[in-house]
């Protein structure tokens, strides 16, 4: 049986499912499970502190999920493969999709601050034709903070191990393919962006294969 802890998260999640986080509260929580707030209040001191608990749920869900694409072992190929279940995600929880990737809520990963800026500076030589930065890229990813992500990056990794992607970091790289994914996804919320599913997953890829073709080695 599951406990009252479990049964509240499973009450919030459904509740940001069908209209949104904006739509949780204890008192509706509360008598969804026959609970008094202050009895939610007990288990979760904050309606901020029950939505971190509810997106760290969905992102242990969604990282098995996705560990399961079957790969090719070409980065490519598989990049593709990791962005349709991104927007997988999107297209049939889009208020959960909003809640991990998009919104502001307590615990989420945040550039600095989630990478480790201790580790040896992470440099690499610039094409011909690119210009040199002013400053080498000094911080790389604490392992194991956001294990989505990892899986993105080992793809870059191994790209640029293979010498099909030019040598960086990769999860500079990374953040350049969800930012531009997230973006995509956050103009189409807004109504900027009027596709039907199937061909706004068709300009997704195209936006990943331009990024891609710029970092070809």
């Amino acid at each position: 049986m599951s406990s009252t802890r479990d049964r509240i998260v499973g009450a919030a999640r459904e509740l940001v499912d069908e209209g949104g986080s904006e739509t949780v509260s204890m008192r509706k929580i509360g008598s969804a499970l026959g609970l008094s707030a202050m009895a939610v209040y007990r288990h979760f001191p904050s309606r901020e502190v029950l939505l971190a608990h509810v997106a760290d749920e969905c992102f242990d869900e969604v990282h098995e999920r996705w560990r399961k694409v079957g790969l090719t072992g070409d980065s490519r190929t598989d990049l593709h493969a990791v962005v349709d279940r991104m927007l997988d995600l999107a297209f049939e929880r889009p208020h959960q999709f909003a809640l991990m990737f998009l919104e502001p809520r307590e615990r989420a990963r945040a550039f600095p601050a989630d990478f480790d800026s201790t580790s040896e500076p992470v440099t690499s030589e610039p094409a011909a034709s690119e210009p040199a930065a002013s400053e080498p890229v000094t911080s790389e990813p604490a392992s194991g903070r956001s294990k989505t992500f990892a899986l993105l990056t080992d793809l870059i990794a191994d790209g640029i191990a293979a010498g099909t992607l030019r040598p960086g970091p990769p999860w500079a790289v990374g953040l350049s393919v969800t930012a531009s994914l997230y973006g995509l996804v956050q103009l189409r919320r807004g109504g900027r962006i009027d596709l039907p599913d199937d061909a706004f997953r068709a300009l997704c890829h195209h936006d990943l294969e331009r990024t891609l073709d710029g970092i070809a080695a």
